[in-house]
């Protein structure tokens, strides 16, 4: 690093490289610029706007680096961070070298961008047609991203939930899988505690989170003998539902999850409580794809889980409850190794969001749509 007897000038140029598409890093950089009034911005947000450059997607807008220089950090952590080499005033944050900085502060960052860019584009509308007054009538429960499309598809062909005296159906799962899958649909929704801490807080009370908890959720819906089904083979779920088919279901990836459960908790600091959740739900239909794999409950949380799922499996049996397909398949599979991870990696959560920030087609979907209609 050549050094400068002017750092801020220095820091203004290099924030003016950054603007312009450069990828210089900070240590690295020598030239000098023109300072100005406004106040430098936080090492986070210019470490994000070089990483944003380095994308081959790119270029970055000068729309889009200023939105990124101005952007706040979301959530909890530490506050805009200063440049390493500028005077330092001796309080508040240390100053730190940008490519340092780990990747949870510069989703902070990320995250509130994404959110901004969800609440322009607004919620897609959702499909519905007229009830069919000879429907069978139905209440979902379980599985959280079964029934959730499943109901959407129901409410598209005139066949909402509910109506007097409705047949219950129970969607199982391994209790592992539907462990995860009940914290990936909650941060599509309206976010969650992180999924270790989620985890945990569930088994240190030694109980189950509402949807994944069969036989309350079944209870809770008034749901009698006679009129209550547990479904544990999939492919027969359409005919207790009343329906030829059923769309597959898409299972996010553990990158995907989490960085809903981040974008969702600065929506809700945006809009309505009553908006949040078809804006999420917009997202969760048009997040890219990454390839990686839905979380899984790590090998110290087993023994608690093949615990609650031999209680679910008691109380369903003793409660005479029909089951289509094997109450067995309501035990969690083998636990893991140690080695395999079972929550996001925090990098891979980074570079989706990376992805969404500079390409903009996962936003244009419903403009081209509309234009086909036209």
């Amino acid at each position: 690093m050549t050094g400068t007897t002017d750092p801020s000038a220095r820091a203004h140029g290099w924030v003016a490289h950054l603007r312009d598409g450069g990828t210089t890093p900070w240590l690295a950089w020598s030239a000098t610029g023109t300072p100005t009034a406004r106040p430098l911005p936080g090492a986070q947000q210019l470490e994000l706007l070089r990483r944003l450059n380095l994308d081959p997607r790119g270029p970055v807008t000068p729309e889009l680096a200023d939105r990124v220089l101005a952007a706040p950090a979301a959530g909890r952590g530490k506050a805009d961070l200063p440049l390493v080499g500028l005077p330092h005033r001796g309080f508040g944050a240390a100053a730190v070298d940008p490519e340092t900085i780990s990747a949870h502060e510069l989703l902070r960052v990320a995250s509130v961008l994404l959110a901004d860019d969800l609440v322009a584009l607004g919620a897609d509308p959702v499909a519905t047609s007229w009830p069919r007054p000879w429907r069978r009538r139905i209440r979902l429960v379980g599985d959280p991203l079964v029934a959730t499309a499943t109901r959407e598809h129901l409410l598209g062909v005139g066949r909402p939930e509910g109506g007097p005296r409705p047949f219950v159906v129970a969607i199982g799962r391994p209790l592992d899988e539907l462990l995860a899958r009940t914290w990936t649909q909650r941060c599509f929704e309206t976010g969650a505690t992180p999924w270790a801490e989620w985890l945990r807080f569930w088994r240190e009370r030694d109980q189950l989170p509402d949807r994944a908890d069969l036989v309350a959720s079944v209870r809770r819906w008034g749901g009698r003998r006679p009129f209550v089904r547990v479904v544990t083979d999939l492919d027969r779920l359409p005919r207790q539902v009343g329906v030829r088919s059923l769309p597959v279901v898409r299972v996010p990836g553990a990158d995907q999850a989490e960085l809903a459960r981040r974008v969702a908790a600065v929506v809700g600091l945006r809009v309505d409580r009553q908006e949040r959740p078809g804006l999420m739900r917009t997202l969760q239909r048009r997040i890219p794809d990454s390839g990686a794999a839905p979380v899984g409950v790590p090998a110290r949380e087993h023994e608690w889980v093949a615990r609650s799922a031999a209680r679910t499996v008691r109380a369903v049996t003793r409660r005479g409850y029909s089951v289509v397909g094997d109450v067995a398949d309501l035990q969690p599979r083998p636990a893991p190794t140690s080695s395999v991870p079972s929550g996001p990696d925090d990098r891979q959560v980074l570079d989706l969001a990376i992805r969404m920030v500079v390409d903009p087609g996962w936003r244009r979907e419903r403009q081209r749509r509309e234009e086909v209609e036209r």
